[in-house]
């Protein structure tokens, strides 16, 4: 998959949206997005119509439509077939009339020639055609280097809607007005749209949402939805003389587990919304049945159901929409 293609749909998962729901929102075809997204852009329309559709697409998405139409080629045109017409064979000349017929044919070629060479003395010549030149290729879109670091380090790095890793970043990208996104656990999400005309060396540094934790203290995000918890780091320590235990995994329901950082949305099969965010590793969340979760990583995430461990959600970077109970 094209760089194009893996934006587009990157950024259609990320806002939990499916193929048909946008098309019948920007009111085109299903097959036509699919396209886009695959980069199979031999089964588009025209490139006028396609870029078109292209710019409306990346725009519902909230991406810049500007990078992304420069990454589309340019669809050459197949050269038409031509098709020669069958020749008839001559006529059949009755051998009595010959002679006399070839020297008619003679004095007929003889007189329309002589006609020719006096037109042609009298009348002007053209002037010789002009060589239409052949439009050069556009060039290729120019590239700059662009590296980011975030206070504190760690943080996730989006540009364009695109994640490009956590802090500190470097990537090769395209020149001109690109949208910058960084978002961390306990940290205010900043945005903002830079010019890039060349290499630059960026450090962004990030506001609080909350104060920082207490030496001892729990540092799981609590959940109004739901329940979390998790163990402190040194349960032993002289601060904590009586170790901490977990809180213990209920019986029923669904929990989740973390075993790593991942994103995560939790919601009743109506569309309620009751959690979103990204929990710390080894925090523990509980909802009563029916829900849908879902991830961003699922990798890190563990599913058990009424007691029963259903084992991780996926692999590793994968996003997974999975509904639990009836």
């Amino acid at each position: 998959m094209c760089e194009l293609g893996q934006r587009l749909r990157e950024a259609r998962e990320a806002k939990g949206l499916e193929v048909a729901i946008v098309a019948e929102q920007l009111k085109v075809r299903r097959v036509i997005l699919q396209a886009l997204e695959e980069c199979r852009f031999e089964e588009l329309p025209e490139p006028a119509l396609a870029r078109g559709y292209l710019r409306r697409y990346a725009q519902v998405l909230g991406l810049d439509p500007a990078p992304l139409l420069m990454m589309y080629p340019a669809k050459v045109a197949g050269s038409p077939t031509i098709v020669g017409l069958p020749v008839s064979g001559p006529v059949p000349i009755p051998s009595a009339n010959r002679s006399g017929l070839w020297w008619i044919i003679l004095a007929v070629l003889l007189l329309g020639g002589l006609g020719w060479l006096g037109w042609r003395s009298r009348s002007p010549r053209p002037a010789p055609a002009a060589v239409q030149a052949v439009p050069p290729a556009p060039p290729a879109p120019k590239q700059v280097l662009l590296k980011i670091a975030t206070q504190p380090g760690g943080a996730r790095v989006y540009l364009d809607g695109f994640l490009l890793g956590q802090a500190p970043v470097e990537a090769r990208v395209e020149a001109g007005d690109r949208t910058v996104r960084i978002e961390a656990q306990g940290y205010k999400t900043y945005q903002q749209v830079i010019t890039l005309q060349q290499d630059r060396n960026l450090v962004f540094s990030l506001q609080r949402t909350l104060p920082p934790p207490t030496p001892g203290a729990s540092t799981t995000p609590t959940n109004p939805a739901g329940t979390a918890s998790s163990t402190p780091a040194n349960p032993a320590s002289p601060a904590n003389p009586t170790p901490t235990t977990a809180t213990p995994t209920p019986s029923t329901g669904l929990v989740l587990q973390f075993e790593g950082n991942s994103w995560i949305r939790v919601s009743t099969p109506s569309g309620t919304q009751l959690f979103e965010g990204q929990p710390a590793k080894g925090t523990q969340l509980s909802y009563p049945l029916p829900v849908v979760v879902r991830v961003g990583n699922a990798l890190a995430v563990r599913a058990i159901v009424n007691g029963q461990d259903r084992g991780l959600m996926g692999s590793e970077g994968q996003v997974v929409t999975q509904r639990f109970g009836q």
